[in-house]
C-alpha cells in the first residue's frame, strides 16, 4: 500500500530545500540511446533503453509513456522527522489512456479527477458525485513528472545499469544511483545523508516502469527520511478505461 507521509518539522524542510539545490546543482546532460534487446511485455514504439552500464540512462524516458496505449500509475512522496510518528494520505493512482482520446482518472489525496480531452469532472465524494470543473487543473498535477524529472531525469548520468530483470510484468533494465547526489547533499547540509536509487526502464519503449529515490539524515533532531516512489503497472491492458461520470450534479446558473 502507499503512503504518503506528511509529518515533517522545521529541521526537515530545511533539509529537503538544501537537496534540491544540491539536485539542481548537480543535473547535467542524458545519456545517449542505443539499441537494446527485445521484451515479450505490452511496449510502446519509442526508442529502446540504454543498455551502457558505464553511461546514465536515455533521455526523454517520461516522454515516451505517451506512446503506449494505456497504462496504470501509482507514486507516493514520504517523509518524517526523526523520532515523529507519521501521518499518511490516500495513495495516488490513477489511469491513463492515450488513444484514441487522452483521458485520465485520478485519485490524489481526498479528490477524484476524470479529465477526458479539454474537459474535468471532480468528486470529494469518492465518486457517489461529480461536478464539472470550469477550471480544469493540469493533469500533470498529478502525474509524478515534475518529480521524476527533479530526481531521475536531470540526474541521468549519476545511475548507472546494474542488471536486467522483471519488474511489474515488463522485461527492464535495472539502474542504479551512484553517490554522487549523497554526497553533495552532506556536504552542503554538514550532515551524513544514507542516499539511494533504483530506476527500472522498459527493455522495448524505453519508458519508466517503477523507481525509488530517498535519503536519510542524521542529524539529531533536525534529522529525518524523505522518499519519492512510482510505479507503472497495466501498460496496454484492455482494462484501463475512463468513461464520463453519470452522476454529475449541475449547478445553478
Amino acid at each position: 500500500m502507499i503512503r504518503v507521509f506528511v509529518k515533517q518539522g522545521r529541521g526537515l524542510v530545511v533539509l529537503v530545500a538544501t537537496l534540491a539545490i544540491a539536485v539542481a546543482a548537480c543535473g547535467g546532460s542524458t545519456g545517449t540511446s542505443q539499441p537494446n534487446g527485445t521484451g515479450n511485455n505490452p511496449t510502446g514504439t519509442g526508442s529502446t533503453a540504454n543498455p551502457d552500464a558505464t553511461g546514465g540512462f536515455a533521455s526523454g524516458l517520461y516522454s515516451n509513456l505517451d506512446n503506449l496505449d494505456s497504462y496504470q500509475f501509482s507514486w507516493t512522496y514520504a517523509g518524517a522527522e526523526s523520532g515523529a510518528t507519521a501521518s499518511s494520505m490516500v495513495p495516488t493512482t490513477g489511469t491513463v489512456v492515450n488513444k484514441p482520446t487522452k483521458s485520465y482518472a485520478v485519485t490524489f489525496a481526498s479528490g477524484m479527477y476524470i479529465t477526458i480531452g479539454a474537459q474535468q469532472w471532480i468528486s470529494s465524494d469518492q465518486g457517489a458525485t461529480w461536478m464539472v470543473n470550469p477550471y480544469p487543473l493540469p493533469v500533470s498535477t498529478f502525474l509524478p513528472t515534475t518529480f521524476f524529472g527533479l530526481y531521475f531525469a536531470a540526474q541521468a548520468d549519476n545511475f548507472h545499469q546494474v542488471g536486467t530483470e522483471t519488474k511489474n510484468n515488463i522485461d527492464c533494465i535495472h539502474y542504479q544511483g551512484d553517490s554522487t547526489l549523497g554526497a553533495v547533499f552532506g556536504a552542503l547540509s554538514g550532515v551524513s545523508a544514507d542516499f539511494h536509487s533504483d530506476l527500472w526502464v522498459a527493455k522495448v519503449g524505453s519508458y519508466p516502469v517503477s523507481g525509488m529515490f530517498g535519503w536519510s539524515v542524521s542529524a539529531g533532531a533536525s534529522g529525518g527520511s524523505l522518499s519519492f516512489n512510482f510505479d507503472v503497472t497495466h501498460v496496454n491492458d484492455a482494462s484501463n478505461k475512463v468513461a464520463a461520470p453519470s452522476n454529475v450534479i449541475v449547478l445553478p446558473t
